[in-house]
């Protein structure tokens, strides 16, 4: 909001932590909520699980960041070495570059010794549903962000879905319940968002800048 005063609900509303600023604030309610219940809510991941994220858009980054948070090894992908070396500062373990490694479910498979990871932050809906679920490990869960499988024409293998025990939830934000759940967190770690940027509002009055 762009406002000096605004009355709403206090159901509305939930406390920013206390070492954020408004521009950090600002990153929250979408991206990061939807990663949080991403790794927090079908299925929770906890100290010593392996996450697989997706490229390095909002909610990757975000999933990225609240994995090791929770104490978790994230491999992360991505197609460039430069966003590669980016993903790593933030704390990846490891970064398949699926450019020049296709096929990185069996990367991924490798790099856990055969194993599979116990959840995919999945973002990439009808290309990469089938290899994340290929990637995951016996248990292992898939959020998918944004899409379904019902709806993605992915002319999936139902096999892919049964015998290992593996699960699949659809992530659409989250609760206020969450939220704060996430601030919390965010708070105890002192967490800090990844901002590329900022830009500062031009307010006009009478069509003059002020």
């Amino acid at each position: 909001m762009l406002a000096e005063y605004a009355v709403l609900s206090e159901e509305a509303l939930v406390r920013v932590p206390g070492h954020f600023s408004f521009e950090e604030a600002a990153t929250l309610p979408c991206a990061a909520v939807t990663a949080w219940v991403a790794l927090t809510g079908h299925r929770k991941v906890t100290a010593g699980d392996t996450v697989l994220t997706q490229g390095s858009g909002g909610v990757s980054v975000f999933a990225l960041q609240l994995s090791r948070l929770l104490g978790a090894r994230v491999i992360a992908t991505t197609s460039t070495a430069k966003k590669a070396e980016r993903l790593k500062a933030l704390g990846a373990a490891e970064v398949i570059n699926y450019s020049q490694t296709p096929d990185w479910d069996e990367k991924t498979r490798e790099l856990t010794d055969g194993r599979g990871v116990d959840c995919v932050v999945e973002i990439g809906g009808p290309g990469t549903i089938a290899m994340s679920l290929k990637a995951l490990a016996v248990g292992g869960h898939v959020s998918l962000i944004g899409a379904s499988l019902s709806s993605s024409g992915t002319g999936l293998d139902p096999l892919l879905l049964t015998g290992r025990g593996i699960t699949v939830g659809s992530i659409s934000v989250g609760s206020r319940a969450d939220f704060e759940a996430m601030n919390r967190a965010m708070a105890l770690h002192r967490l800090r968002p990844v901002i590329d940027r900022t830009f500062r509002f031009l307010i006009t009055h009478d069509s003059q800048p002020i």
